[in-house]
């Protein structure tokens, strides 16, 4: 805007500069040379940008796998319209948006005739390719002391070090980890911290969204039908007008210290069916970073706490559907989340190193213990369930009676508790079943100026499976960036795999996408 005015001004004085000009009378040093007075300072500063982003994505999903694929689409398009707004008032505050509108279609569905053949299904509805909204970021930041400040809205807040996932995040949506910088959205949130040249401090008080509407909450930290009257849904678990009436929020501290030279961070939660289902669940947690030759990057996160929010299931209740309807009509417990109260001590630890080279090109190796994961006859229960999925779920449907003779949270795992403000679609959710994984990250950007490639390898260290991801960057302008990228699925070692029947499934094998390429071109503003 400024510029456009001052172009107008040399416009409009234009045809004076062209006129004879009589020459000035000459300055003697007594007299005062005119100055110019400096603009005023905005008294708040604004900053707009985004990006218009469309992506068209093929894949290829197969039906002997273990987990349906009815509702993965083989063609599907996301256009992403996103605006950033920042809001700078001299220093004392900062305001930050980043919301996008989501418009996405799914085409080409298939699934099993019964016989293992595959089936052209009808193009039907699927909630994970309708359109919606994204607030990913929506918050205010006031500096009432150069040592202390708030924080009010919606933001990401990521404390730990490491790349591909983060044991120690607790209140965001989960990272994509073939894709762990396309994860904006943050948690609703009151944040106080104190930042010192050496150390800091902070508080953070985090709801869960139970309602939202356009990216908008409706409900946060309670549902806003939940009342007393106990009904139950389709999967069998205990609902009040489908909700629970408890409360649903986290509570977080962490003081950090920058010491010789190395980052170290003590973390304390408290989550109450916030990202898993907890009930006040203390968690404590470290992490510590330190660069090595100005080259090599070394970290680790850690997080300790009692019980298991996952799953389990009884050997004896899962040979059949028969055998899992008798057990829960007897009122034992065919499966659910049966050690959340556990004594155990469970860790979840992630140590890597970066080394960046001279060429701005970096290799990041990463390695996650997760204790809580199942050991191989836990995976075979789970596997053996999940090949009655279909089966039990049908159950439930047709047979409402069992709603008063199955114990509420009977088949809970089939619909587990999580966040229902995920952000952005992701092209990979990463839910750890197994106990230890590897994680390997190549980036290198500014080739020949305008191509960066990454490429992504998650691997499962009990059975090799895993996903790999290349991507591939043409910078075109300043304003165009054309990626081509895919997600290929590790078959793994089936030998290592869980048993059912006389089928072998791997943690990755079990899902039915194959692979997917997409190719997507974003235009910057």
């Amino acid at each position: 805007m400024r510029l456009l005015l001052a172009s107008l001004a040399c416009l409009i004085a234009l045809p004076a500069w062209a006129e004879d000009v009589a020459p000035a009378d000459p300055v003697t040093p007594d007299m005062a040379m005119p100055t110019e007075e400096a603009a005023p300072e905005p008294l708040v500063k604004v900053r707009v940008n985004g990006f218009l982003d469309t992506r068209t994505t093929g894949a290829y999903a197969s039906v002997a796998h273990l987990l349906p694929a009815d509702d993965v689409a083989h063609l599907a398009n996301l256009t992403e319209g996103n605006v950033q707004l920042k809001l700078d008032w001299r220093d004392k505050a900062t305001a930050i948006a980043d919301a996008s509108f989501l418009y996405q279609k799914g085409g080409l569905y298939y699934g099993n005739d019964g016989t293992g053949d595959r089936l052209r299904l009808a193009d039907h509805d699927v909630a994970a390719y309708r359109p919606s909204a994204v607030l990913s970021e929506f918050y205010g930041t006031y500096n009432f002391h150069e040592h202390f400040n708030v924080t009010l809205g919606k933001k990401r807040i990521v404390w730990g070090p490491g790349l591909a996932i983060n044991p120690t995040d607790l209140l965001n949506p989960a990272k994509d980890p073939t894709d762990p910088t396309m994860q904006r959205a943050g948690s609703w949130l009151v944040r106080a911290e104190a930042p010192f040249d050496l150390f800091t401090l902070s508080l953070v008080a985090a709801g869960k969204v139970t309602r939202q509407f356009g990216g908008i909450p409706g409900g946060l930290v309670y549902y806003p039908d939940a009342h007393p009257a106990t009904q139950y849904d389709k999967y069998g678990n205990v609902q009040s007008d489908g909700y629970d009436n408890r409360p649903h929020y986290a509570l977080a501290a962490r003081a950090y210290a920058l010491w010789q030279e190395t980052d170290l961070n003590l973390y304390w939660f408290q989550t109450q069916q916030y990202n898993d289902a907890f009930n006040y669940k203390n968690r404590v947690g470290l992490s510590a970073s330190h660069v090595f030759f100005n080259a090599l990057e070394l970290h680790l996160e850690a997080i300790g706490f009692q019980g298991s929010s996952k799953a389990y299931f009884d050997l004896d209740c899962i040979g059949s559907v028969g055998a899992f309807q008798g057990c829960a009509m007897t009122g034992k417990t065919p499966g659910g989340y049966t050690q959340i109260d556990d004594d155990g001590v469970r860790v979840k630890a992630l140590a890597g190193g970066r080394w960046q080279f001279g060429d701005n090109a970096s290799f990041t190796f990463e390695y996650l213990y997760n204790g809580e994961g199942y050991n191989q006859s836990q995976f075979n229960n789970f596997a053996q369930v999940m090949s009655m999925r279909p089966q039990l779920l049908s159950l439930m449907d047709t047979a409402a009676s069992l709603h008063q003779t199955i114990p509420g949270n009977a088949l809970s795992f089939l619909n587990p508790t999580a966040n229902t403000d995920s952000g952005a679609p992701q092209k990979f959710t990463f839910e750890p079943m197994r106990r230890h994984y590897a994680f390997f990250t190549y980036l290198h950007t500014m080739i020949a100026d305008d191509w960066n490639i990454n490429t992504v390898v998650l691997l499962g260290l009990e059975d090799l499976s895993g996903q790999i991801a290349p991507q591939v960057t043409w910078l075109t302008q300043e304003w165009l960036n054309l990626t081509l990228g895919g997600l290929y699925t590790i078959p793994g070692i089936k030998s290592l795999g869980a048993q059912v029947g006389d089928a072998r499934y791997t943690e990755n094998g079990m899902q039915p996408t194959a692979w997917r390429v997409f190719f997507s071109a974003r235009v910057f503003y």
